[in-house]
């Protein structure tokens, strides 16, 4: 498949929005954004144009309910439109979840959330996006990730003002339009940034030639800070007859362990997002039924073992060992309600900070996905713990894994960021 190579740069110019077809060498306006953004695309296929679709009156979302307006009227704005005043009311004005709090002031350095959002395109509706921005607002995390975001690269720009607060932005798109794909929001400069994990020439089955090597479903995103690696993933699952268990196991998870461990040379690594496996019978609602299931097989939980076993620990397991809690529920039969469940979603430490760990959590409460947020929570001081690594700021990271809609920007191995530090020259 022809890969793609696409960046934003920010410029203070003018409100528009100009894109080079790198094909053609014409230029388009863009619908208007709070700035002016250059796409620079350097590929053998130009980006595809957006498909126009109509926004329905009718909101039926359980939460877009809380929320009865004139607005809901008339289609509602994308959300690259500035935040009006109003609707800025409305995320205020939203129902606090009963178990998320802001990292509070008694040395919480580093908070992290992590969440699998099952898609975004129902977010670009700026109702739709109501519940998720005030989670955000209540959660208050210096980075967000989130896993299956299901976002092309031609949709990017749709969410440059989607969460203004995060400074820098970083998208993995796959090359299959909307599938996987995943994203990083940071309020913080990342000192460098990967967006592609080499998986070796390993020929799996279930998996196309063409992936083999690389990563093109833009699973894959870490971003460098100056004190840790955050490496944020959507893990392939195996598939309902078992057709990529082979590639999960023997290719991903491999590639993975290799990836970390040479991170580590140089400074811990957290790794969070949904990581498809129910690693304990604990883990699972039934697991003498699901013992042949995709999540729960014997390989996948022995693959992900041996990751654990080189220097890594499951977080919220380490905390609460007998404590009963799923990350994901099934759509069908009522299986929230039900509690019937399983723990997919993680963050992994690098054992030199499991003494730092303050808390480790999953935010039942939260809805918009059939998963939900998971938290890490950092004592202060840790920086200066940790081997030579000195304390310098703070940061919060949040990770969170799509089933509204993926929010990534990965057209192979390529990342998209808008600096807001550019916007705020405006």
């Amino acid at each position: 498949m022809p890969r793609k190579s696409t960046r934003l740069k920010t410029v203070t110019e003018k409100a528009v929005a100009t894109v080079t077809d790198s094909r053609s060498g014409r230029k388009r306006k863009s619908a208007a954004t709070a700035t002016k953004v250059s796409v620079q695309v350097s590929s053998s296929s130009t980006l595809s144009k957006s498909k126009k679709t109509k926004t329905s009156t009718d909101n039926k979302s359980a939460w877009g309910a809380l929320f009865s307006s004139k607005t809901q009227e008339r289609p509602y704005p994308l959300a690259a439109e500035p935040i009006s005043a109003e609707f800025q009311a409305r995320i205020d004005a939203y129902p606090c979840f009963k178990d998320v709090s802001k990292r509070c002031a008694d040395n919480i350095t580093t908070k992290i959330v992590a969440w699998n959002v099952n898609g975004l395109r129902a977010v670009l509706k700026r109702d739709e996006s109501v519940h998720l921005r005030a989670y955000i607002a209540q959660e208050d995390p210096d980075i967000f990730c989130l896993s299956e975001t299901k976002i092309c690269a031609d949709e990017l720009r749709k969410l440059e003002n989607f969460l203004p607060q995060y400074e820098y932005q970083y998208w993995s798109c796959a090359v299959k339009k909307g599938y996987a794909s995943t994203a990083i929001f940071s309020k913080t400069k990342p000192l460098s940034v990967k967006d592609e994990i080499v998986l070796g020439d390993h020929e799996s089955k279930g998996v196309p030639k063409a992936n083999n090597g690389k990563d093109q479903e833009g699973r894959f995103l870490a971003l460098e800070y100056s004190k840790f690696w955050l490496v944020h993933t959507y893990v392939p699952n195996a598939g309902g007859k078992l057709e990529r268990l082979d590639f999960r196991t023997n290719q991903w998870d491999k590639a993975m362990l290799r990836e970390m461990k040479e991170m580590e040379k140089s400074k811990p690594v957290i790794w969070c997002g949904d990581l498809n496996v129910a690693h304990q019978e604990i883990d699972i609602h039934d697991p003498k039924g699901n013992r042949k299931s995709a999540g729960f097989t014997d390989e996948e939980r022995e693959s992900f073992g041996k990751i654990l076993e080189n220097g890594f620990i499951d977080t919220f397991r380490h905390l609460n060992p007998d404590k009963v809690e799923y990350s994901y529920f099934g759509y069908r039969h009522n299986m929230r309600m039900k509690n019937k469940g399983w723990r997919l979603d993680y963050f992994v430490v690098s054992k030199a900070l499991m003494s730092n760990v303050r808390s480790s959590y999953i935010r039942q409460s939260v809805i918009g996905s059939d998963h939900l947020p998971i938290g890490l929570e950092l004592e202060g001081g840790w920086w200066a713990k940790t081997k030579n690594w000195q304390r310098k700021t703070s940061v919060a990271l949040v990770a969170m894994a799509a089933v509204a809609g993926p929010i990534a920007l990965y057209s192979n191995s390529n990342h998209i960021k808008f600096p807001a530090e550019e916007r705020r020259k405006l």
